[in-house]
């Protein structure tokens, strides 16, 4: 069996980091998945061109591995050196994980952050097993948004509101009240002194989110939906009504 955890060789940060993540799903429960968690101990300038500058992780379901650099898209498989060339293997049987959460080095420097990034990705991770329609959407409007409201940022995304919150409340349970708070201080200030004002105000939201409000995804993708379903393509027949249940088709 594959280990699930790749610390890249750092015992630091296995020994530092695991047993928080540890606590942080049995906090949130996520669904049964194969899921690699991934840790980087350096920078990688292609992921930085890829994602927003100031990232600190990401969730990766393997069907959307395509973006990724070789190294990363392996991380989905078993290694090649176990299958024979003379052997047919079909792809699932190549699987190893389904999911991958990466973690930014710089992420990986404070025990608090990497608790939030990583509490937040999971969520993510959540919402594409529980909700894969709802998954859906929210990344064409993460995509899409600001296209139709210039002023708007991550945080709009109804997916990522959700993700914030539910992080903040589970960095709290594992962290505590004031290291979260102190963190996302911290956060505020470095992102304002570089002139990120959209990151500043995504962790002014994760300050003073209160962490126990219930937070309705299908209800705030909706009112989104049908604001700009004639604007936006969904890949989803968002007319049908309820058309938030079931599998995203293939």
């Amino acid at each position: 069996m594959v280990d699930g955890w790749n610390f890249n060789g750092s015992p630091e940060n296995e020994s530092a980091l695991r047993p928080l993540c540890e606590k942080v799903e049995q906090y949130l429960e996520p669904p049964a998945a194969r899921l690699c968690r991934y840790f980087a101990v350096s920078d990688d300038t292609n992921l930085r061109d890829n994602c927003q500058e100031y990232y600190r992780g990401f969730y990766c379901p393997i069907s959307e591995r395509g973006w990724l650099l070789l190294d990363l898209q392996q991380c989905f498989f078993h290694p090649l050196n176990q299958f024979t060339a003379c052997s047919f293997n079909s792809f699932d049987e190549m699987v190893a994980f389904e999911h991958l959460i990466y973690i930014r080095a710089s992420t990986c420097a404070d025990p608090t952050g990497c608790v939030t990034t990583y509490a937040h990705e999971l969520q993510h991770l959540v919402q594409h097993e529980r909700t894969p329609k709802l998954f859906t959407v929210n990344n064409v409007l993460y995509k899409n948004l600001k296209r139709c409201e210039p002023t708007a940022t991550a945080i709009d995304v109804p997916s990522e509101r959700e993700a914030n919150i539910v992080s903040k409340r589970i960095a709290e349970a594992v962290c505590g009240v004031r290291a979260v708070r102190e963190f996302a201080e911290k956060q505020i200030h470095e992102m304002e002194a570089l002139g990120s004002i959209e990151n500043r105000d995504r962790w002014v939201f994760f300050r003073d989110a209160a962490p126990l409000t219930s937070y309705d995804l299908v209800e705030h993708t909706r009112i989104l939906i049908e604001r700009y379903k004639d604007v936006i393509d969904f890949g989803i027949d968002v007319g049908q009504p309820e058309w938030w249940h079931g599998a995203v088709e293939k």
